[in-house]
């Protein structure tokens, strides 16, 4: 066993559906906007809602190579939903709280949802981890808006050490600036250290490129895999399998 687990989240832990496409959706949200005072057609918010997500990785991406000194792919930034939904509404010269903020972001949630579950053993196998005197950590591609209450109507926010949101590192997987942020601040030995993941881009060549074991887990939301796992990786059939 290792002296630290790093687990993601979504596909892995925990099994969720989502649908951003459906018309239902954009509908729904461009009716709240409404009546909030921003005039929307679905149609222009989906539209808008994805122009700015893209606008947002871009500009983020200058500002951060020019902050670190080397070049952050737009692909390697995550866009931040605090600034992105105030943004929504600026644009039809609304100004909204963080309040409006939050609840934009988890009615947006909900109303996209289809199914939203732990795989079975998830909560068990973080129990016993922490039994057996293990540091259990979050990495995941996440917006905290959102994926907070998710994770406390499932009862599994305290059963991390500390908790890594993209959305806040402004970093996705698998990026190495997001691995090392963790790795550094909570001075983890890499060589104690293991990834648990569904995606062998994001956690299994992720956590390879950052010189940790990892243990991949295959899902229906893991994407299609494009190459062979790293040979650290251990591949297991179901989460509970990790130990």
């Amino acid at each position: 066993m290792y002296r630290n687990y790093i687990f993601d989240l979504y596909g892995t832990l925990v099994d969720i559906r989502t649908n951003e496409r459906k018309k239902y959706l954009w509908e729904k949200m461009a009716l709240y906007m409404r009546f909030q005072g921003a005039e929307y057609t679905a149609a222009e918010l989906k539209q808008t809602y994805y122009n700015k997500i893209n606008e947002q990785k871009k500009q983020k991406s200058v500002e951060t190579s020019s902050k670190l000194g080397v070049y952050v792919p737009p692909e390697e930034i995550e866009a931040s939903f605090e600034e992105l939904i105030p943004d929504l509404y600026l644009a039809k010269g609304v100004s909204v709280s963080g309040e409006h903020t939050s609840d934009w972001a988890v009615t947006f949630r909900a109303i996209s949802m289809e199914h939203l579950s732990l795989y079975e053993g998830a909560l068990e196998l973080l129990a016993r981890l922490h039994e057996s005197g293990r540091k259990v950590y979050l990495l995941s591609n996440a917006q905290r808006l959102f994926t907070e209450p998710e994770m406390r109507a499932l009862g599994i926010y305290d059963s991390f050490d500390a908790v890594y949101y993209s959305s806040d590192a402004g970093f996705v997987k698998p990026s190495r600036h997001f691995y090392q942020k963790l790795l550094k601040e909570q001075g983890l030995n890499p060589a104690e250290s293991v990834m648990v993941g569904n995606d062998d881009k994001a956690d299994a060549w992720g956590a390879h490129d950052n010189g940790l074991d990892s243990i991949y887990v295959y899902t229906r939301q893991s994407p299609g895999m494009g190459s062979p796992l790293p040979a650290n990786c251990q591949r297991i059939n179901v989460i509970s399998e990790v130990i």
